[in-house]
C-alpha cells in the first residue's frame, strides 16, 4: 500500500462518518487488526503520512482533541474522493504551466506571421517590378521592330 491509497481510505472513512469526524487511534486499531507487530508499525507510519498529506492539502484537519480528525472543506467539495482531488490537482497544475508557456509560443507564431507576410509582400513587389520592366522591354522591342 502507498500513501495515496492510505489517504484515500482515511479520507473515505472520515467522509463516510455521519458527523464527518473519526477518532484516529480507533481507526488505526481497526486497520492493524490481525497483523504482526512489524507490519502494524509500517501501517501506522503509512497512515500517519497519509494524515499529514490530507491535512496539508486541506481535505481534513485536526478536531478539538489531538486524536480527532475532521473533514475539511475541500474534503466536502470532493465528497471524500482523494483520487478525484489528485486528478483535478494535476490538471490544474498542467493548465497553469501551459498558461505560463503559451504566450511564448504565441509570440513565435506572431513573429513568423509577420515574417511570412513581409516575405510575400516583397516577393509580390519584385514580381510587379519585374513585370513592369518586362513590359517596357517588350514595348521597346516592338517599337524597334516597326521601324
Amino acid at each position: 500500500m502507498q500513501v495515496n491509497e492510505a489517504a484515500e481510505i482515511l479520507l473515505k472513512a472520515v467522509h463516510d462518518d455521519i458527523n464527518g469526524r473519526i477518532v484516529f487511534s480507533d481507526f488505526l486499531a481497526h486497520q492493524i487488526q490481525g497483523y504482526d507487530d512489524r507490519t502494524s508499525v509500517e501501517i501506522i507510519g503509512l497512515y500517519n503520512k497519509a494524515l499529514l498529506v490530507l491535512i496539508d492539502e486541506g481535505l481534513s484537519h485536526r478536531g478539538p482533541g489531538a486524536d480527532i480528525i475532521e473533514l475539511g472543506q475541500k474534503g466536502i467539495e470532493y465528497k471524500g474522493d482523494y483520487k478525484k482531488y489528485i486528478k483535478k490537482k494535476y490538471t490544474r497544475n498542467f493548465l497553469e504551466k501551459t498558461r505560463r508557456i503559451l504566450p511564448i509560443f504565441s509570440f513565435f507564431f506572431v513573429v513568423l506571421g509577420f515574417y511570412f507576410t513581409y516575405m510575400k509582400k516583397t516577393s509580390n513587389e519584385r514580381k510587379a517590378k519585374a513585370n513592369i520592366a518586362q513590359h517596357r522591354k517588350d514595348s521597346i522591342a516592338r517599337s524597334k521592330g516597326r521601324r
